[in-house]
């Protein structure tokens, strides 16, 4: 196929253009583009070794991209696991001028070395072209070790940067994968073309750093490569560990309770998003209970409560506490989903034979799973758990 001038002539600059694109995709790529040699005639049909060939290629692309898949299955199911949970995070407001103040960091030091963010607050307040690598630690197997955290974002990053792989060597010992995680940022940076973005939100959650040991933390970031943790303060001195590696007093961030107002907007964004409305009289009950500086956490579990009023009753007072609204759920939950009982005596059932049991149910097996994986896939079986007896034992008749 040629171009051709409105004079039928050929258009000279088009094919040369064309000429200089093939010449440049084939040294960039070298195993893009296939030649073939055909002859030119007037009736040019395509031969049947031309069309074999094709079939024979399509076939083969088509091959291996199966066995990549297969082979990086369990990494594609770690990344859509934690992509998941950011999609059915909920969305919440306030702290726009942290994220103002956070996205003019990032945008600052873009251009040259850097040392990690830290976001650090009381439990349940942590909610350009780049590549973002988004990670819920302790919410899958992969993400609660530090070992199999850096070796799911190795392969990510590599892939999406086109980089080699890691070598089965590397992966063998925990400082080998340590030294090529950090040599891999620098690779990153040098590419000259995405900044990178790492997200590690629960930081404490992974095992090394609850030992206070994070070898893996690099103390300072190359250009173009930004990496972000949220760590609990004052639990089991994580906030103190991370001071011990990160001394730059810039990379800590404070994330402070939301205010009043914020957590009121924050309930009816929640209450918009279920389709639900509240009376006058519910809406007052419902803010009088609501602290003056909203914990997300404590917020979360009153919409739970106040979305399931119809507009016709009265409630009662909501706790005042966190704790005291984990109770309230928990013992609600309790009442509506009653579990079957099973005595685990010697004329019933032992806890592993109720597990056995139990796991036969595909129902039962889809609610324990549904928000992270099971440990194994060849044996799915219900998690370990304790089961007191609510009625003696009754003997079989």
């Amino acid at each position: 196929i040629v171009d051709q001038l409105a004079a039928s002539c050929l258009d000279t600059d088009a094919q040369n253009l064309l000429s200089s694109l093939k010449e440049r995709i084939a040294d960039m790529q070298p195993g893009v583009l296939k030649a073939h040699h055909l002859a030119w005639s007037r009736d040019l049909e395509l031969g049947e070794q031309f069309v074999a060939r094709a079939n024979h290629q399509v076939l083969e692309c088509l091959q291996k991209l199966e066995a990549g898949r297969q082979e990086l299955a369990w990494l594609y199911q770690e990344i859509c696991h934690h992509l998941g949970l950011s999609a059915e995070a909920p969305q919440t407001c306030g702290h726009q001028e942290l994220l103002t103040q956070l996205r003019q960091r990032l945008q600052q030091s873009d251009g040259h070395p850097h040392p990690p963010l830290v976001l650090f607050g009381p439990p349940g307040l942590l909610g350009h072209k780049t590549v973002t690598v988004l990670r819920f630690l302790g919410t899958s197997q992969m993400s609660s070790d530090a070992r199999g955290l850096l070796q799911s974002i190795c392969f990510q990053v590599c892939l999406a940067y086109g980089l080699p792989l890691p070598p089965a060597q590397v992966l063998e010992a925990h400082t080998r994968v340590v030294q090529f995680f950090h040599t891999l940022l620098h690779t990153v940076s040098c590419q000259n073309f995405e900044s990178l973005v790492i997200l590690l939100d629960s930081a404490d959650k992974v095992a090394s750093v609850r030992a206070r040991r994070v070898p893996w933390l690099p103390p300072k970031c190359p250009p173009r490569v930004h990496l972000i943790l949220s760590v609990c303060s004052g639990q089991q001195g994580v906030l103190d560990t991370m001071r011990q590696v990160l001394t730059a007093p810039g990379a800590y961030w404070e994330v402070k309770p939301l205010s009043g107002n914020q957590g009121q907007e924050m309930v009816q964004l929640l209450l918009a998003a279920s389709r639900r409305t509240l009376s006058l009289m519910q809406r007052d009950l419902l803010w009088a209970s609501l602290p003056e500086c909203g914990h997300p956490g404590q917020l979360r579990l009153a919409f739970e409560e106040a979305w399931k009023w119809a507009s016709f009753i009265v409630p009662a007072p909501l706790a005042s506490t966190a704790k005291e609204a984990m109770h309230q759920l928990c013992c609600r939950r309790h009442r509506c989903v009653p579990m079957p009982v099973l005595s685990p005596c010697r004329r019933g059932l032992s806890e592993a034979e109720m597990k056995d049991v139990l796991s036969l149910d595909d129902k039962v097996l889809q609610a324990v799973y549904q928000d992270w994986t099971p440990p194994s896939k060849e044996l799915l079986q219900g998690p370990h758990a304790s089961f007191c007896p609510s009625f003696p034992p009754q003997t079989p008749s």
